[in-house]
């Protein structure tokens, strides 16, 4: 135990992408009365980070491994009972484990076989933590049902109550968002898409492509800007739209400045989204908190945050599917698009209560 009257949190990423270090940043920024050591690995070799975070933190030759602590704030690519294992002056510390995604919600057509491996380094995590929240209901259910159906395919000796054990220490607490919300003149035209996620291949990019060729066939007045981040391996589809849709684009790439960034949103009326694979949404609802529309599946985490008015159905195919989202947009340029929602009750300034009681009820 710290004996130091501010109470220390070893926060431990071992996925350090954007999304999980803009978490972090926040979650030490919201809590300023505590002292924070963060661990974080670099965000590549997933499985290995899956399966191996414990030894890597060790090669970080990180002094606050080794102190005295009296919280462990996890994510959840961080193999948690390990870890606690591990470390002498850790085994007897409270444990936060936060879920930004699970391992038994990936897209069955993507489904690696090493994903088993994946899904009991969540499921021993959750175990072994005092608390565990998830950024969406979503996220939740999908852990659940996930653990659920795969203690139904072990063969024998599985405890009856561990699953209701995990659900008494769970809650949704989303990550907050820190773009700043804006009241802009609702202009209800629709002149500007932007699409703003990561350049992979769980937000399906070859949708987009075919939202662009069908607004293109149409010859609807409709221009996207595009953006999100990169990887060295590119989708196909994005040399496709920058090749053959030139005349369709404001912008194709990564934006570096904040300020640039905001300044696109504030191009834009209508945020879409492509994803099949998607626990919260943060660019999305960023986008709508500076007056954005959303277009949005109707699946995912998307119905925990959006109502009905802002989601599209899936078709069977792409096709249809890109059919289903020009016919919205076309209907938007002629009747008007909805407002943006309201997206206040996720900013920081909301969420902090939450986060500093789930806090305080562990060190305590």
């Amino acid at each position: 135990m710290n004996t130091s009257d501010q109470p220390t949190i070893l926060l431990l990423s071992g996925y350090h992408a954007l999304s999980q270090a803009q978490w972090c940043n926040q979650l030490v920024s919201l809590c300023p009365q505590y002292r924070w050591h963060t661990l974080a690995l670099p965000p590549r070799y997933f499985s290995w980070r899956m399966r191996g975070a414990p030894l890597s933190f060790k090669a970080l030759n990180n002094p606050h491994l080794h102190d005295n602590t009296d919280l462990i704030v996890a994510t959840s690519s961080v193999d948690l009972s390990v870890t606690q294992s591990l470390y002498p002056n850790l085994r007897n510390v409270p444990s936060l484990l936060y879920f930004h995604e699970n391992q038994f919600a990936y897209p069955r057509a993507h489904t690696p076989q090493s994903v088993i491996d994946w899904q009991m380094v969540n499921l021993y995590s959750a175990l072994r933590a005092d608390a565990i929240r998830f950024n969406s209901d979503y996220n939740q259910r999908t852990f659940f049902s996930g653990v659920q159906q795969l203690t139904q395919k072990l063969p024998d000796l599985v405890p009856k109550a561990w699953l209701s054990a995990l659900k008494t220490k769970s809650a949704v607490l989303p990550v907050p968002i820190t773009c700043p919300h804006v009241d802009r003149h609702h202009n209800k035209a629709v002149r500007t898409v932007l699409w703003n996620h990561r350049w992979e291949w769980d937000k399906q990019p070859e949708l987009l492509e075919a939202v662009i060729a069908q607004c293109d066939a149409e010859n609807l007045d409709i221009q996207f800007a595009i953006t999100g981040q990169q990887f060295r391996r590119e989708p196909q589809a994005f040399t496709t739209i920058r090749q053959q849709y030139p005349q369709r684009l404001i912008h194709l790439g990564f934006v570096d400045s904040e300020a640039a960034y905001h300044a696109m949103i504030d191009q834009c009326d209508v945020i879409l989204s492509t994803a099949i694979h998607e626990f919260q949404g943060i660019a999305v609802m960023e986008a709508v908190a500076r007056g954005c529309t959303p277009l949005l599946p109707d699946d995912l985490s998307y119905p925990d945050f959006f109502a009905d008015d802002y989601l599209y159905a899936r078709q069977e195919t792409l096709k249809n599917t890109a059919d289903r989202i020009v016919r919205i947009l076309r209907h938007w340029q002629q009747q008007g698009r909805p407002p943006a929602p309201d997206m206040r009750r996720y900013a920081a300034n909301a969420l902090e209560a939450d986060y500093t009681a789930t806090i305080e009820a562990l060190l305590t």
